[in-house]
C-alpha cells in the first residue's frame, strides 16, 4: 500500500473514474441520450411484437399454443382460482352458521 492507505489499483480505479465520470455524465444527461434511448426502445419493441407475431403464427401452424395463448389461459386459471377460494369461504361460512343454528336449536329443546 502507499501513503494514502489506498492500493495502487484502487487509486487508478480512482483517477480514471475522475477523469471520465463529469465527461460521461453530460452525455448521459443530454437529450440526445435520451432520445436516442427512446428510439431505441421503440423499436426494440417493435422486433419484439413482429417477432412474437411471427412464432404465434409458427405455433399455430403447428397446432400448438403460442405464448400468448398461455398467458391467457394463466390469467383465467388464476380468476377461476379466486372465484373457487371465495366459494369456499362462503360454504365454510355458510356451513358454520347451519352449524351453530342446528347446535342452538338443540339448546333450547334441552
Amino acid at each position: 500500500m502507499t501513503g494514502s492507505g489506498k492500493a495502487p489499483l484502487r487509486q487508478a480505479y480512482d483517477a480514471l473514474e475522475r477523469t471520465l465520470a463529469p465527461p460521461l455524465e453530460a452525455i448521459v444527461r443530454s437529450s440526445e441520450y435520451l432520445r436516442a434511448g427512446a428510439l431505441f426502445a421503440r423499436g426494440q419493441r417493435s422486433v419484439s411484437v413482429r417477432v412474437n407475431g411471427i412464432s404465434r403464427r409458427l405455433w399455430h401452424l403447428a397446432n400448438l399454443p403460442a405464448g400468448t395463448d398461455v398467458q391467457r389461459l394463466r390469467l383465467q386459471i388464476g380468476q377461476l382460482d379466486r372465484e373457487v377460494r371465495r366459494l369456499a369461504l362462503q360454504l365454510e361460512a355458510q356451513t358454520e352458521r347451519a352449524r351453530r343454528a342446528a347446535e342452538d336449536g338443540f339448546d333450547e329443546r334441552v
